[in-house]
């Protein structure tokens, strides 16, 4: 039921221009986050201990293009799948970055995250890399993780569940593909994360990316995107490691701590445009149950080698 609700509200969406898309979207961030005040608490506590001045104007604008990047999501619905050149684009120089990286064949590793429209983001490299597969959580909601698989499909996103996900991920990168993992959100368990400061609060990060990275031979990039003052988006690459011939293990730690320390920074910059919605600080399901809640302090790391 709600994937036909998803379908037909989507057919509507697409004849509205994509500019048109702000005035919908502004109404529905409203609805969230001011008259139902969805975790609204929980958004502006996270900016306040993080330091984000005007707290409160900065949640009212992220709910605001939460709310404008679910129309965008019906909109490509809706159209099926069309060139999205002139919604989103790649910073020139980062485009220039990623060309370079892919030319060592061994593929790219993304180390993405929560940042301005990330679906809209990978639809858009999808038209630009090869073989674009992201590893994804599905929705826990049927219809809507239905619409989801059926949107990345159509832009030619594949969609990788966390199980066998590793073999799979090794197979694209194998033949010169690239796979984006996120890297802000709570690993399943907590062997498979690193507790780093982030955003003013101790953060378990999972090492997947840059463990892949490590293991395959392909270049980590970290990338991230926001939201324009036209309405449009734009990707960036904040950086690019090289995973070393040896020491992979200690070379992963350190660059996923750089990689969560750029992230930090790109939010600080852009505080509207990354998910405090989410609970990024909570703990693994699994060491919750256990009853062990804190994590031991993070032990110092040298900064990973940026290209």
């Amino acid at each position: 039921m709600l994937f036909a609700c998803l379908r037909a509200l989507a057919w509507i969406v697409a004849w509205l221009p994509f500019r048109a898309l702000a005035w919908p979207g502004s109404f529905l961030g409203w609805l969230a986050g001011s008259a139902f005040g969805i975790r609204r608490r929980h958004v502006e506590g996270g900016m306040e201990t993080a330091g984000i001045p005007s707290a409160g104007v900065q949640a009212r604008e992220m709910y605001r293009r939460l709310g404008q990047g679910v129309f965008e999501l019906l909109w490509m619905a809706g159209h099926g799948r069309r060139s999205l050149r002139s919604v989103a684009r790649v910073e020139e120089c980062s485009m220039r970055l990623l060309a370079r990286a892919l030319c060592g064949r061994k593929g790219i590793v993304l180390a993405a995250s929560h940042t301005g429209n990330w679906e809209l983001a990978a639809a858009r490299l999808a038209e630009e890399l090869p073989d674009l597969a992201v590893v994804i959580n599905p929705p826990e909601v049927p219809g809507f993780e239905r619409f989801t698989r059926r949107l990345r499909d159509a832009y030619r996103v594949h969609g990788l569940e966390p199980r066998g996900a590793i073999a799979k991920a090794r197979e694209i990168l194998a033949r010169g593909g690239v796979v984006a993992v996120l890297i802000d959100q709570v690993p399943a368990h907590r062997a498979h994360g690193l507790p780093l400061q982030f955003l003013g609060r101790s953060a378990l990060v999972s090492r997947g990316a840059a463990s892949l990275s490590a293991a395959t031979g392909a270049p980590l990039v970290v990338t991230a995107s926001r939201r324009c003052s036209e309405g449009t988006h734009e990707l960036e690459v904040l950086s690019i490691m090289e995973p070393p011939s040896r020491g992979r293990s200690a070379w992963a730690e350190e660059a996923t701590a750089r990689a969560t320390q750029l992230l930090e920074g790109f939010v600080r910059r852009h505080p509207a445009d990354w998910l405090w919605l989410h609970r990024r600080w909570r703990q693994p399901l699994r060491q919750a149950l256990e009853g062990t809640a804190c994590f031991p302090p993070r032990p110092p790391l040298n900064e990973a080698r940026d290209a």
